[in-house]
């Protein structure tokens, strides 16, 4: 899709009721938040005007101010940086984006996880790791729950080799009703942008697989928001 092809499909903001917001969160760090709050907002920004807030900017390498400083493509986004919780819980004043998406810290402040769980679809990534599961589902029992945010778990890091472990993942969530996406994200390199491009422009061996995935998430955020779009999947040429 070129610069004018984007143009023409991009879907307007949202002046009467304000931007949707995401919050991408978890309650501690290296569970692939970044990753999936720059891609959330690479997908998201061919569809509507979107703005990507770092409120982990403390973070030392791999966030998403770093991703988009790497991109060899232009940026579908905006990007700032605030984990100021009053500047936080304004974002729907931003009347001229459709969408408004926030990579959240690891932090243990509960005024910023108050803030950041005000979101129209808190995204919560979980790996298969058992440190990591725990320290998540504390995170959504300790902060989400209590506040009744709208969350939604998105199994993360599946190594290719490990569906069956990640159904049983999917379906335990399911018992204790509590809301999961159908698919997960599998772990393959294409993911880390190695080569400055996100893995739904990537050469990369299995990145049609991993951009499969990404599709899968876009669709499936968006029909939560009640949006009429897809992802704009990228042309596959013979």
């Amino acid at each position: 899709m070129n610069h004018q092809e984007l143009r023409e499909r991009i879907a307007p903001p949202r002046p009467e009721e304000g931007p949707f917001v995401i919050s991408v969160w978890g309650g501690k760090g290296g569970i692939t938040k970044s990753t999936l709050a720059f891609l959330l907002s690479y997908e998201l920004g061919k569809i509507g005007p979107t703005l990507l807030i770092n409120a982990d900017a403390k973070q030392a390498d791999g966030g998403v101010t770093e991703m988009t400083a790497n991109l060899r493509v232009p940026a579908t986004f905006e990007l700032t940086e605030s984990d100021d919780p009053a500047e936080l819980h304004a974002v729907r004043r931003l009347k001229q984006f459709r969408y408004v998406i926030t990579d959240n810290q690891p932090f243990r402040d509960r005024e910023k996880l108050k803030a950041a769980a005000k979101a129209d679809l808190v995204v919560v990534p979980m790996p298969p790791r058992r440190s990591d599961m725990k320290s998540v589902l504390r995170s959504i029992r300790d902060v989400l729950q209590p506040e009744r945010a709208p969350y939604r778990i998105i199994l993360s890091m599946i190594e290719h080799s490990a569906k069956g472990k990640a159904k049983t993942m999917k379906d335990t969530l399911n018992t204790l009703s509590m809301p999961v996406y159908d698919g997960w994200i599998r772990k393959y390199t294409a993911h880390e942008m190695l080569s400055g491009l996100p893995v739904t422009l990537s050469e990369e061996d299995n990145a049609d697989k991993a951009a499969e995935d990404v599709y899968m998430f876009i669709d499936a955020t968006l029909a939560h928001l009640g949006e009429p779009y897809k992802a704009v999947r990228k042309e596959v040429t013979a």
